[in-house]
């Protein structure tokens, strides 16, 4: 099979360069990037039509329970507290850098007590 199909890429790129000139190697890797391209696409759109199937008939594997459920949690996460205020992280930022300057404080002072000791 895979043998045929050089074959068939031979004879389309032969086919090109003859009746495009030096154009059809340079249009080939483009038609076929699109080719491939759109076999993606299809082949993703076809996996999450499965997908769904198979989540409303209920046979999904562990993996995507988890990650439904892990989905649903974030959902319901999002939905409980919309409007998240823009003050409420000036106020944290102000609390965390009150708890830095608390914190270096608290280092320099053991570090100048370990100081005096040795």
């Amino acid at each position: 099979m895979t043998f045929a199909g050089m074959l068939i890429a031979l004879f389309i790129t032969l086919l090109s360069v003859v009746f495009l000139g030096p154009y059809g190697a340079a249009i080939l890797p483009i038609l076929l990037f699109g080719m491939v391209f759109s076999i993606y696409q299809k082949n993703k759109q076809i996996y999450e039509d499965v997908k769904l199937i198979r989540e409303k008939l209920g046979l999904l594997t562990e993996e995507e329970q988890i990650e439904e459920e892990v989905q649903e949690s974030i959902d319901e996460y999002n939905k409980s507290d919309p409007e998240i205020k823009e003050s409420d992280f000036v106020e944290r930022s102000e609390i965390d850098k009150e708890i830095e300057n608390e914190l270096e404080k608290y280092i320099n002072d053991n570090e100048i007590k370990e100081g005096k000791k040795e």
